[in-house]
């Protein structure tokens, strides 16, 4: 797994398991080796509110490292700057 931290910015690879959860996300805090990630929705309508996603949904990259597209999970977007 690649590193986490906070304020890091993930979209989803194409839903399927993570349409429940927002489009794109804020990481608010992760703890190295726990298995879930504590973010904030920022898609509109899950604008500001906080959710626990399972750690093995985040990625680095949207394909694999053979160059498969990911079909479910997040990728890496971004990083806040503030």
């Amino acid at each position: 797994m690649h590193r986490i931290e906070a304020r890091q910015i993930y979209s989803t690879c194409r839903g399927g398991a993570t349409s429940h959860y927002p489009e794109h996300v804020v990481v608010s805090s992760y703890v190295s080796g726990a298995r879930t990630v504590e973010v904030t929705g920022h898609d509109g309508q899950g604008e500001g509110i906080g959710y626990i996603i399972p750690a093995s949904y985040f990625h680095a990259a949207a394909v694999t490292a053979a160059g498969k597209r990911r079909v479910t999970g997040y990728y890496l977007t971004g990083t806040l700057d503030y």
